[in-house]
């Protein structure tokens, strides 16, 4: 593979191969490390957090098949403990999140007004979206620490933010540890405005654990699922998170979203949706770049064939769903953004979203700032090859050519 690739390595480097050895070690010790059964699981979260009210039980249906498929799946052992502690946080959060709710009831009475939702396939400028939306003062971003730490665990505020940062930070830490290669293709930081799938974790039906994963299983069922308790218990988590951080609206991104918008407009009938369309040739490839790096981790090494084959399926599906969905609802909630003309002018962009919205503008001089100063990717630093992962513009562009044409989407030449 050529080693002008930001990802070249299909395999663990050796210092993963070391960590995974010692988690092997650990198994034939018998240790929890990578247990994947859920009562263990969640007995696990209420050492943790000293509480045992989790809210209900409809969260065990999709715990339960996240488990079973991820002990048929040939994880590395590694890959399990990452599985187990992804579901021990949740399920703490979990607990945190009803406790919290029983301290501060009022919070179910915070309205989510609005709330602005950036869609489309990553690598389409989502993030370049939410960032210069979110640099008008009436309107917030999530940051990665609260999306995974979304409850306060202390009393006092400065040392909980503290802590809850703390804890992300050295989430980062073994991620970039594994993946290093991940600060050049999506560089997340503490304290970045990131996609709010991390808030569906908490319910365990999170089409992300799919696409990353590639346990097409799990997959298949939540997309036969009906969402609309996900998507409250969602909004739940965006109440608790302003009752902490007050925000007039809430400027959301994840691509997730596309695929169940039926579900997140029956929960906010009010909300603004922003999609981004690009050649979805280069969106997949880019794509598959970047979770090559989440399935590496899981399993030591990775088919980039069949990760490029799932991700052309899985995006298309997502296409078909979105486009009836919207012709259920109001044109009026959408507004397109062609990823050619949010490149050649951001500041008209967002002038345009706002006006179609009727939200407040976000001053040009702000978003030039932004573009110059505030910015975290560098521009052109994400290098990846299609043909690692079996795709071909011609069959894809083909495959996608009624959603091409439909908005339009300017594809390079082939």
């Amino acid at each position: 593979m050529s080693t002008s690739l930001t990802v070249r390595n299909l395999e663990y480097t050796w210092q993963a191969r070391l960590v995974d050895s010692l988690a092997r070690v650990g198994e034939i010790l018998g240790l929890p490390l990578g247990k994947l059964e859920a009562e263990s699981i969640l007995a696990s979260a209420k050492r943790q957090t000293g509480l045992t009210d989790f809210g209900g039980t409809g969260f065990h249906e999709p715990l339960d098949k996240i488990v079973d498929v991820a002990k048929d799946a040939e994880l590395a052992s590694l890959g399990r403990v990452f599985i187990r502690q992804t579901m021990i946080r949740a399920a703490c959060n979990r607990l945190w999140m009803r406790e919290y709710l029983k301290k501060h009831p009022e919070a179910r009475e915070i309205p989510v007004k609005r709330p602005v939702f950036v869609l489309g396939f990553p690598r389409t400028g989502t993030t370049v979206l939410q960032n210069l939306l979110c640099e008008h003062p009436d309107r917030r971003g999530l940051q990665f620490w609260e999306l995974t730490h979304p409850v306060p665990m202390l009393d006092d505020v400065a040392k909980d933010e503290a802590k809850r940062k703390r804890s992300a930070k050295s989430m980062l830490d073994i991620g970039y540890f594994i993946a290093p290669e991940m600060a050049e293709v999506h560089e997340v930081l503490t304290e970045s405005f990131e996609e709010c799938w991390y808030l569906f974790s908490n319910t365990f039906q999170v089409l992300n654990y799919d696409l990353a994963s590639g346990m097409r299983a799990y997959g298949d069922w939540i997309l036969e699922h009906d969402m609309t308790e996900a998507y409250k218990e969602y909004r739940t988590s965006l109440q608790v998170l302003l009752h902490q951080r007050p925000a007039e609206n809430l400027v959301l991104k994840c691509p997730e979203h596309l695929w169940f918008l039926d579900s997140l407009l029956e929960v906010f009938p009010d909300a603004c949706i922003i999609w981004t369309h690009r050649d979805p040739f280069d969106s997949i490839a880019s794509y598959c770049s970047l979770i090559s790096m989440g399935r590496r981790s899981l399993f030591g090494t990775i088919d980039p064939h069949d990760l490029g084959k799932q991700v052309t399926e899985r995006f298309h599906l997502g296409i078909e769903r979105a486009l009836a969905a919207r012709a259920r609802h109001d044109e009026k909630r959408f507004f397109d953004v062609p990823f050619d003309q949010l490149i050649k002018d951001q500041a008209g962009m967002i002038a345009r979203i706002c006006e179609h919205f009727d939200l407040d503008p976000t001053d040009a001089a702000t978003v030039q700032a932004w573009l110059e100063n505030g910015r975290k990717d560098k521009r052109g630093a994400h290098q990846y090859s299609a043909e690692t992962y079996g795709l071909d513009p011609v069959a894809i562009r083909a495959r996608y050519a009624d959603y091409i044409e439909r908005f339009s989407v300017k594809c390079r030449a082939a």
